[in-house]
């Protein structure tokens, strides 16, 4: 049963409806009972297994038995991770479950006793008097193909976080070793760069290699793009650096220590992007937001999971809001308060959107035109861009919803952009 029977957000429960308020903890939950017209049951306490998720299911049958209900509608917080295994089993047992908002909790527990108080048995009931109110969100529960793509996706975003983590080290061990060397190599992490910090980490090591070595090792290692005036002027720059030279002993052992990390990384991250290029191929959806010019596979993939798939959703609107991309705005009187986004929603979704915005305002792109008639009219670049995003996610949507492939006119919409 969908929570649309049972309930409409903005709408007050329906009366024959048993409401459950789950605090989630690290080990152990809390859950209470109520309905439209009744008080709290005690709490009762879940822990994590399957005897005692069991024991939960004959816990609601005797609250619904209690308040002469013909439903149940679970509400919960998702924060962190702790939630999801009670979430798919309740979910596998066909219970109908709502997400309540955590600035919702926050602003309402001490509405409830009119003390700032904090305990299980109060954060369960304060979720549970919001679902009974229709304060309520749908939550976001993939399944099978797409469950196993975010799961991916998010092992990525944590090792490319951990990637530039690294990189970021091995930057500032050269602005202070050798911080001349960003005048011909700004890249810290491409393929000359790392050569030369295993071979030559150092301006010492540099001018003891030779300028002949590297010259050849330069061009070689960069396929051309490094040339021999870059190799002499950083040979040049070695010989006057300004680096400091003390504590070298620490540095070279630091570098030997993330060198070999950096280089596993990049070969798990090339992996696993591989093998979600794999799922894309069995994931129809896909199909259809990559014939976008410009759309990655890590942007497709990030899109369809974080969202639990856009064929789920009947309206664009939707799916702008579970991107935390809906606008608002502040307003007072005869103050009117600037539009912004509520960043309400999927992070990882929001934040590979805003990239391919990026991508999409570029001349040549599909939705430079547009980018483009808003900076004319006096539009921010950042609001730009976030407008640019939203369009995406709406054409990304019309195209799932009507089974078909992106069309675009480069030399039309160029003609249309020189008349503008």
């Amino acid at each position: 049963m969908s929570n649309g029977k049972l309930i409409k957000r903005g709408r007050f429960v329906n009366r024959d409806v048993l409401v459950i308020g789950i605090d989630i903890g690290k080990s152990t939950h809390a859950a209470v009972g109520t309905s439209l017209e009744s008080g709290f049951t005690k709490p009762y306490y879940i822990k994590n297994s399957r005897e005692s998720f069991e024991g939960f299911e004959r816990i609601m049958e005797e609250w619904k038995e209690r308040f002469d209900c013909k439903d149940i509608l679970i509400g919960f917080e998702s924060t962190g991770h702790y939630w999801k295994p009670l979430a798919y089993y309740l979910k596998g047992k066909g219970q109908v479950l709502v997400e309540v908002s955590t600035n919702n909790t926050k602003k309402s527990k001490e509405m409830m006793d009119n003390s700032p108080l904090k305990c299980d048995r109060k954060d369960s009931m304060v979720i549970a008097d919001l679902v009974k109110q229709g304060k309520i969100l749908t939550p976001v529960l993939p399944e099978g193909k797409i469950l196993s793509l975010r799961e991916i996706i998010h092992t990525r975003e944590n090792l490319t976080k951990e990637r530039t983590s690294i990189l970021n080290r091995l930057g500032k061990i050269m602005d202070i070793t050798f911080p001349e060397r960003r005048e011909v190599i700004k890249n810290v992490g491409n393929n000359t760069s790392l050569f030369l910090l295993n071979e030559a980490p150092f301006p010492e090591n540099i001018l003891r290699k030779g300028l002949n070595w590297l010259k050849r090792r330069m061009w070689e290692k960069s396929r051309g793009h490094y040339n021999h005036l870059d190799a002499e002027m950083l040979y040049e720059s070695a010989k006057e650096t300004i680096g400091i030279k003390e504590g070298r002993e620490g540095s070279g052992y630091e570098l030997r220590s993330l060198l070999p990390r950096l280089e596993g990384l990049n070969r798990e991250i090339e992996e696993i992007e591989s093998r979600i290029e794999e799922m894309l191929e069995s994931i129809e959806e896909s199909r259809y937001l990559l014939s976008i010019k410009g759309i990655s596979l890590i942007t497709t993939a990030a899109i369809i999971s974080e969202s639990g798939g856009l064929s789920r959703y009947k309206r664009a609107e939707s799916v702008v809001k579970v991107a935390g991309l809906s606008l608002y705005e502040v307003s007072s009187g005869k103050h009117k308060g600037e539009k912004r986004i509520t960043k309400r929603g999927r992070s990882l979704m929001r934040h590979k959107l805003y990239f391919a915005a990026i991508q999409q305002a570029r001349k040549g792109m599909p939705l430079y035109s547009f980018y483009k008639r808003l900076i004319d009219n006096g539009v921010k670049k950042m609001k730009a861009l976030i407008a640019v995003a939203i369009k995406l996610l709406k054409i990304m949507f019309a195209l799932v919803r009507d089974k078909r492939e992106f069309e675009w006119d480069y030399k039309r919409a160029k003609k249309v952009s020189v008349v503008a």
